[in-house]
């Protein structure tokens, strides 16, 4: 296995983007009691220990991915040994989905007070956002870049190598879906973390594919059901 790759691999952003209450908050009245807004804040926390604790693990894997193609790439037509690149970046796909899947189950393990099954509107009503779920949503932006960006990258990539791309492509298809159910599994439990999300992502250009998750997750239908459709507006000013 190859060393770790340089920390700002080419094709992901590195952008970092400020938040504050001010330029995220809603403008609806937060009328949780204080126990409440405690236990949101406490659940926000706990997210973010998770979100961070894949970030750590999958990131560098990330990166090795992105090495072993490139090293690859650089070869000349007739050195490559396309056997070889898959041998080289199987099991590290392998290994960041099963980390993803792993955090898929934390997540929704993070519920211990029957949230998801409540269905609890007041997880989803207007306020500034806080520094626990600021804390979240950026977890969640990171991993998101992190992890599509080295999807969409590694596709294009294997563009060049077609019989590679055969075995990695439905691998990397795979890695989409744990990451695709923890930014839904997250939403069910604190929707307006989405709305943050959204603004973070919209920077990058990537508030489409958190718009799609959504969609994919039936959140929409869940939102509209609950009479939240405004939060289908995700990432809007």
């Amino acid at each position: 296995m190859t060393d770790v790759a340089d920390p700002n691999p080419p094709g992901i952003a590195q952008q970092h983007i400020d938040v504050d209450n001010e330029s995220v908050g809603t403008a609806g009245t937060d009328d949780r009691t204080p126990e409440q807004k405690k236990m949101d804040a406490e659940l926000a926390e706990r997210l973010s220990a998770i979100i961070e604790n894949a970030n750590s693990r999958v990131i560098p894997l990330c990166k090795l991915i992105r090495k072993n193609i490139e090293n690859m790439d650089a070869k000349k037509e007739e050195d490559r040994d396309e056997a070889e690149l898959v041998k080289q970046v199987r099991p590290l796909i392998e290994q960041a989905e099963q980390i993803l899947n792993e955090t898929n189950g934390a997540v929704k393990g993070a519920d211990p007070d029957n949230r998801l099954s409540n269905k609890a509107k007041r997880n989803m009503q207007d306020h500034k956002a806080t520094p626990e779920e600021q804390r979240l949503a950026e977890a969640l932006k990171t991993l998101m870049e992190e992890v599509h960006g080295t999807i969409e990258w590694a596709k294009d990539k294997l563009d060049s190598f077609p019989k590679a791309k055969k075995d990695l492509g439905p691998l990397l298809d795979a890695l989409s879906q744990p990451l695709t159910q923890i930014v839904g599994g997250v939403g069910l439990l604190l929707a307006g973390v989405l709305n943050l999300l959204g603004k973070l992502l919209s920077g990058l250009g990537l508030d489409s594919l958190l718009k799609g998750i959504v969609a994919a997750t039936g959140l929409d239908k869940i939102y509209s059901g609950l009479g939240l459709g405004k939060w289908l507006n995700i990432g809007k000013k």
